[in-house]
Protein backbone atom coordinates (compact mmCIF):
# COMPACT_ATOMS: atom_id res chain seq x y z
CA UNK A 1 0.00 0.00 0.00
CA UNK A 2 1.67 3.09 -1.45
CA UNK A 3 1.32 6.25 0.61
CA UNK A 4 -0.36 9.63 -1.04
CA UNK A 5 1.94 12.28 -1.70
CA UNK A 6 -0.06 15.33 -2.46
CA UNK A 7 1.63 16.70 -5.87
CA UNK A 8 3.28 20.01 -5.60
CA UNK A 9 3.53 22.21 -8.91
CA UNK A 10 6.73 23.99 -9.33
CA UNK A 11 4.95 27.49 -9.20
CA UNK A 12 3.63 26.85 -5.80
CA UNK A 13 7.05 25.94 -4.84
CA UNK A 14 8.69 29.41 -6.72
CA UNK A 15 5.84 31.50 -5.02
CA UNK A 16 6.51 29.99 -1.80
CA UNK A 17 10.09 30.60 -1.92
CA UNK A 18 9.73 34.25 -3.13
CA UNK A 19 7.40 34.54 0.05
CA UNK A 20 10.41 33.65 2.12
CA UNK A 21 12.60 36.35 1.06
CA UNK A 22 10.13 39.27 -0.09
CA UNK A 23 10.65 41.99 2.66
CA UNK A 24 8.27 43.44 4.13
CA UNK A 25 7.87 47.03 4.60
CA UNK A 26 8.75 47.29 8.82
CA UNK A 27 11.71 45.22 8.15
CA UNK A 28 13.34 47.49 5.90
CA UNK A 29 14.37 50.09 8.14
CA UNK A 30 16.18 47.49 11.04
CA UNK A 31 17.80 45.44 8.23
CA UNK A 32 19.51 48.65 7.07
CA UNK A 33 20.49 49.51 11.20
CA UNK A 34 21.87 46.24 10.98
CA UNK A 35 23.58 46.66 7.84
CA UNK A 36 25.27 50.45 9.33
CA UNK A 37 26.03 48.12 12.17
CA UNK A 38 27.91 45.56 10.13
CA UNK A 39 29.95 48.50 7.92
CA UNK A 40 31.30 49.97 11.39
CA UNK A 41 32.43 46.99 12.99
CA UNK A 42 34.00 45.98 9.44
CA UNK A 43 35.45 49.65 9.86
CA UNK A 44 36.62 48.64 13.32
CA UNK A 45 38.14 45.96 12.61
CA UNK A 46 39.99 47.09 9.46
CA UNK A 47 41.86 49.76 11.30
CA UNK A 48 42.77 47.01 14.03
CA UNK A 49 44.05 44.71 11.73
CA UNK A 50 46.05 47.57 9.84
CA UNK A 51 47.78 48.37 13.07
CA UNK A 52 48.49 44.75 13.91
CA UNK A 53 50.49 44.43 11.32
CA UNK A 54 51.55 47.56 11.54
CA UNK A 55 53.18 46.13 14.72
CA UNK A 56 54.46 43.17 13.63
CA UNK A 57 56.70 44.76 10.70
CA UNK A 58 58.03 46.74 13.11
CA UNK A 59 58.79 43.60 15.29
CA UNK A 60 60.48 42.16 12.43
CA UNK A 61 62.22 45.49 11.43
CA UNK A 62 63.78 46.07 14.82
CA UNK A 63 64.80 42.51 15.21
CA UNK A 64 66.56 42.74 12.04
CA UNK A 65 68.11 45.88 13.74
CA UNK A 66 68.97 44.07 16.77
CA UNK A 67 70.71 41.17 14.66
CA UNK A 68 72.59 43.40 12.84
CA UNK A 69 73.67 45.47 16.02
CA UNK A 70 74.72 41.88 17.74
CA UNK A 71 76.80 41.16 14.48
CA UNK A 72 78.47 44.51 13.64
CA UNK A 73 81.27 44.21 16.33
CA UNK A 74 84.77 42.65 15.27
CA UNK A 75 84.25 40.56 18.28
CA UNK A 76 81.22 39.11 20.10
CA UNK A 77 80.03 40.95 23.23
CA UNK A 78 77.75 38.67 25.34
CA UNK A 79 76.79 41.90 27.73
CA UNK A 80 75.74 44.28 24.41
CA UNK A 81 74.02 41.27 22.94
CA UNK A 82 71.79 40.68 25.84
CA UNK A 83 71.44 43.85 26.49
CA UNK A 84 70.02 44.18 22.42
CA UNK A 85 67.72 41.59 23.48
CA UNK A 86 66.26 42.92 26.54
CA UNK A 87 65.79 46.19 24.60
CA UNK A 88 63.83 44.56 21.47
CA UNK A 89 61.86 42.34 24.25
CA UNK A 90 60.95 45.17 25.49
CA UNK A 91 59.24 46.91 23.10
CA UNK A 92 57.67 43.43 21.67
CA UNK A 93 55.99 43.78 24.74
CA UNK A 94 54.90 47.37 24.12
CA UNK A 95 53.94 45.91 21.14
CA UNK A 96 51.74 43.42 22.80
CA UNK A 97 50.24 45.34 25.26
CA UNK A 98 49.15 47.77 22.81
CA UNK A 99 47.80 44.72 20.23
CA UNK A 100 45.50 43.67 23.67
CA UNK A 101 44.61 47.47 24.03
CA UNK A 102 43.39 47.85 20.82
CA UNK A 103 41.51 44.31 20.37
CA UNK A 104 39.51 45.45 24.14
CA UNK A 105 38.90 48.79 22.10
CA UNK A 106 37.45 46.68 19.05
CA UNK A 107 35.68 44.75 20.98
CA UNK A 108 33.61 47.45 23.21
CA UNK A 109 33.43 49.88 19.93
CA UNK A 110 32.10 46.43 18.41
CA UNK A 111 29.27 45.88 21.45
CA UNK A 112 28.47 49.94 21.53
CA UNK A 113 27.80 49.40 17.88
CA UNK A 114 25.32 46.48 17.83
CA UNK A 115 23.55 47.91 21.62
CA UNK A 116 23.42 51.61 20.22
CA UNK A 117 21.33 50.42 17.42
CA UNK A 118 17.79 52.32 17.68
CA UNK A 119 14.65 50.71 18.68
CA UNK A 120 12.58 49.70 15.80
CA UNK A 121 10.37 52.39 16.68
CA UNK A 122 13.01 54.80 16.55
CA UNK A 123 12.22 56.38 19.74
CA UNK A 124 15.20 56.56 22.24
CA UNK A 125 14.20 56.35 25.52
CA UNK A 126 15.09 59.71 28.02
CA UNK A 127 17.12 57.25 30.63
CA UNK A 128 19.38 56.18 27.53
CA UNK A 129 20.57 59.81 27.28
CA UNK A 130 22.23 59.91 30.77
CA UNK A 131 25.44 58.91 31.77
CA UNK A 132 26.04 55.89 33.00
CA UNK A 133 26.44 57.53 36.77
CA UNK A 134 23.61 59.09 35.91
CA UNK A 135 21.80 55.77 35.69
CA UNK A 136 23.40 54.50 38.87
CA UNK A 137 22.11 57.28 40.93
CA UNK A 138 18.65 57.01 39.55
CA UNK A 139 18.48 53.31 40.21
CA UNK A 140 20.24 53.93 43.66
CA UNK A 141 17.66 56.29 44.61
CA UNK A 142 14.78 53.76 43.60
CA UNK A 143 16.11 50.94 45.75
CA UNK A 144 16.27 53.70 48.55
CA UNK A 145 12.47 54.78 47.44
CA UNK A 146 11.38 51.44 47.47
CA UNK A 147 12.94 50.36 50.88
CA UNK A 148 11.80 53.44 52.16
CA UNK A 149 7.97 52.27 51.34
CA UNK A 150 8.75 48.75 52.58
CA UNK A 151 9.90 50.11 55.76
CA UNK A 152 6.66 52.35 56.38
CA UNK A 153 4.74 49.30 56.27
CA UNK A 154 3.69 46.75 59.52
CA UNK A 155 6.11 44.23 59.38
CA UNK A 156 4.90 40.76 60.52
CA UNK A 157 5.37 39.31 64.04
Amino acid sequence: MAKDQPQTDITDLARQAQALFMLNGAATPRIEQVMKVHEGMLEEAGTFTRHWIERRQEAVDTALEALNEMNSKDRPDPVAAMQTIADWQRGSLERLTEDFREWMTLCMQATQLAAGAPSETGQDDAASSGTVQDKTTTKSKGRAASSRSKSDHATPV
